[in-house]
């Protein structure tokens, strides 16, 4: 723990480099910090701080960068920030219409987010497993095979396809589709119930139907979460290092990756790369029992105060929007 005098250094420092992107001269952290005293203690302060790996000198005539150490401190000894009037209306305006559809909601979210802190989001569905089924829906794309839509409560879609083993025809997919529905909706798409009972006196074809048409909703119960990305044609803006860029690019391409970046417990998260010049800001809400999270991406000098309140009170509008619909 630092003494509060070269704390306040750090944080002066650190807040500058984000508000310039060049090194920070010992006059400039006096001036940022107000602190009472010289500009000889300022220096003797950055220098033990440099000591301590939680700054570093490019050049002997320049001035200082934080380390990664120096921002994980600031980090995680910042105090909050407040989000702009104008921000807070644009987040209050969007959860305001709840009557927009939840997938349609988090794509909004995420762009959102790029709109407030300029960086790039992620915003993370909730598993499909909880939620209640609306409506079922069937299309019949080849003789033996089907797709099979499950609409949700919560006003999500999820599709998966089901290869029936008898040649069927589109009216004994609608009858083994009604036989269906009037047992699964109402239910969690995660708890089907067991069909072999309620099949009745029905032909082969319509059995095989029904089974296929069960067998598609579990697998679409069991499927990865929805990831909704937002603002990467601002990352040539945010990061002016292309090879950065690119590595980013991969690395928001795959997403079992973007998962692990992002908040899974409560609380935020803010994770700093040791070897890449990016930072995450993250945090978990809940819904039905289910995961979900938000984060926005940026360079290691991002604007952290507005990246966190913005993460922050997004997810909280997020987490009661969900709530309230499936109360």
């Amino acid at each position: 723990m630092l003494e509060d005098r070269r704390s306040e250094v750090l944080r002066a420092l650190v807040e500058e480099h984000i508000k310039t992107g060049e090194p920070v001269s010992s006059r400039a952290v006096l001036e940022r910090s107000h602190l009472n005293v010289s500009a000889a203690t300022v220096r003797n302060d950055l220098a033990a701080l440099e000591q301590e790996g939680l700054v570093q000198q490019p050049h002997t005539s320049a001035g200082r960068l934080p380390t990664v150490a120096g921002y994980r401190y600031y980090v995680d000894h910042i105090g909050p920030g407040r989000l702009r009037q104008a921000a807070q209306a644009k987040i209050t305006t969007l959860f305001g219409d709840v009557h927009i559809e939840l997938s349609k909601l988090l794509r909004a979210t995420s762009d959102l987010l790029t709109e407030i802190t300029d960086l790039p989001s992620v915003v993370v569905a909730p598993a499909f497993a909880r939620e209640n089924v609306r409506a079922v829906h069937t299309v019949q794309v080849a003789n033996d095979q089907i797709l099979v839509i499950a609409v949700t409560e919560g006003g999500r879609v999820v599709q998966q396809r089901g290869r029936i083993r008898v040649p069927v025809t589109p009216l004994e997919i609608e009858e083994a589709q009604q036989i269906v529905s009037t047992v699964v909706v109402g239910r969690a798409l995660g708890n089907p119930p067991d069909l072999a009972d309620v099949q009745g006196e029905v032909s082969e074809p319509i059995k095989e139907t029904i089974l296929t048409i069960s067998d598609s909703l579990h697998l679409a119960s069991t499927a990865g979460s929805e990831m909704f990305v937002g603002g990467t044609q601002r990352m040539t803006q945010v990061w002016q290092d292309l090879s950065t860029v690119q590595r980013i690019l991969e690395i928001m391409e795959r997403e079992a990756e973007v998962m692990d970046l992002l908040a899974t417990a409560s609380g935020t998260s803010i994770q700093l790369g040791e070897d890449l010049d990016m930072a995450v800001v993250s945090k978990a809400y809940e819904s039905l029992g289910e995961g979900g999270s938000v984060g926005v991406i940026g360079p290691m000098r991002m604007n952290y105060k507005r990246a966190i309140s913005a993460v922050e009170e997004v997810t909280r509008e997020l987490e009661e929007q969900i709530g309230a619909r499936t109360d």
